[in-house]
Order: C-alpha cells, then structure tokens, then sequence
C-alpha cells in the first residue's frame, strides 16, 4: 500500500512539474512587446523591462538589419563584454547573433537609457527566435523576435 501512495505522489509531482514546465515555455515564446512612436518607429522591449532595441526594419531571415540597443541598470554590469545568443524556437538552433569584447568599458547614455549600443544582427531563418542577452556570463535578459520569410 506505501508503494502506491508513493507511486501516487510521485505521479502528482511529476504531472504538475510538466504542466508548470509547458506552461513556461508556452509564454516564454510570445512575441515580445513593442511600441511605435508617430513615425512608425518600433522600439522592441525585452522581458525584464531594463533593455530593448530600436527596429529599422523587421527581422528578415537571411539579412542584416541595423539595431540600436538601450540598457537601464549598473554601470558594473553594463559595461561587461555584450553578447546575444540566438534560439530558434522551431529548431532548437543556437547561434551567436552579436558579440562585443571592446569599447564596453564605459557607458553611452543615449535618450534616457544609461547604455545604448548600435549593432547589425542577422537571423539565418524565419520564425520565432529568443534573443539571449547576455553581460559577461550573467543573462540580463530575452527578448522574442518573428523573422520573416525573404
């Protein structure tokens, strides 16, 4: 009889840890918000609402866009070296999109942010990608992006 409560229990756990898990992911992959200004300028705003990045234009698969990164937070941790590591949610591909060793030892405050950074990023397919960024080791946060078909 302890064998089956504990069979039972154990299922539980285990069923609910799924459900949780499924239940993360699933949000995880929403398209991140935006907001556009007037003239049709699209600002993307990451999941911890301490970065983002200004659009020219949408991520198309196979082109190279231009950027403009802001930060909000520590000079200690924005000055680290900078790197976005891409994640295709349909194929699971993960691939360095941006990586700046240099000229992150001081800070550019740029239209309220404490940091900005200009960038050209390239993502090879269409789909949802989750923008890994990340200053030194530590994760500052994601951002989700919809690249289109050329």
């Amino acid at each position: 009889m302890k064998k089956v409560i504990l069979f039972l229990v154990c299922l539980l756990l285990l069923i609910g840890c799924s459900y949780e898990t499924a239940k993360t992911s699933k949000q995880n992959w929403e398209e991140s918000a935006t907001f556009v200004r007037k003239s049709g300028f699209v600002f993307r705003i990451g999941d911890n609402g301490r970065f983002g990045f200004g659009e020219y234009g949408p991520f198309i698969a196979g082109e190279t866009q231009k950027y403009m990164w802001h930060f909000w937070g520590d000079a200690d941790t924005l000055t680290k070296p900078f790197k976005v590591i891409g994640v295709s949610k349909e194929t699971s591909e993960k691939i360095t999109v941006l990586q700046k060793q240099n000229n992150m030892n001081t800070l550019a405050p740029n239209n309220g942010a404490d940091h900005h950074l200009p960038s050209y990023m390239e993502l090879p397919n269409p789909g949802l990608w989750k923008l890994e960024v990340y200053f030194g080791d530590e994760l500052f946060g994601n951002i989700i992006v919809n690249v289109i078909e050329k």
